[in-house]
């Protein structure tokens, strides 16, 4: 395989620096225009691990409120339900970082759109069992209306941290090798001779 020139892979690279502003301020911009559609998403996947707990969802801006089924006493003569916010910018932040990149490889925005479509269920995740999380946190009792017990307790610890730590730093990268595959490994390529060339200079 023959390996992209350093010029090439150096405008690559300043490309997608360049694209990385607007791309951030982009995503931030828009992001209560996209909360809907992942909002959505996530109550997929909360009905589908535990339904009947969610009774609406609503929206301040860009921030996700789960109306929820569960009772809760806020004082001994009151009884409401308990709200649940989640802020998808938490989850989202690795899709201008996939934009950027896509666009330092000069990418076609129908191979970027159908990239952005894909990276939803990964931050749907993220959203989704931020709010189980906190439910769990919220106390035993909460838990138990919830049905959140047993198992369902550790699968949620466990889901929430690869939904905030693994999935918006991993899959948009992972997402951007598959997109790029030559490039990538011309990426390696040339960094591989480079660490070569010093390992072998070294007395």
């Amino acid at each position: 395989m023959t390996l992209a020139a350093p010029s090439t892979i150096g405008r690559f690279v300043l490309r997608t620096f360049l694209w990385l502003p607007p791309c951030f301020a982009g995503w931030y911009l828009g992001a209560q225009h996209v909360a809907p559609v992942l909002g959505a998403a996530a109550r997929v996947l909360v009905e589908l691990f535990r339904s009947g707990i969610l009774s609406s969802l609503e929206r301040q801006g860009q921030v996700l409120i789960f109306v929820t089924t569960i009772q809760v006493h806020p004082a001994p003569d009151q009884v409401g339900v308990l709200l649940v916010e989640v802020n998808p910018l938490l989850y989202t932040y690795g899709l201008p970082f996939f934009v950027a990149l896509m666009l330092g490889a000069r990418a076609k925005w129908a191979k970027i759109l159908a990239g952005a479509a894909v990276l939803v269920p990964f931050q749907a995740w993220g959203i989704a069992f931020d709010f189980l999380a906190q439910i769990v946190r919220t106390g035993a009792g909460v838990s138990a209306q919830a049905g959140l017990l047993g198992w369902r307790t550790e699968f949620v610890a466990l889901a929430y941290q690869v939904g905030s730590l693994i999935f918006p730093a991993l899959a948009p990268v992972a997402l951007w090798v598959a997109f790029n595959r030559p490039l990538f490994g011309a990426l390696i390529g040339a960094r591989a001779p480079a660490m070569g060339h010093h390992a072998g200079t070294v007395r």
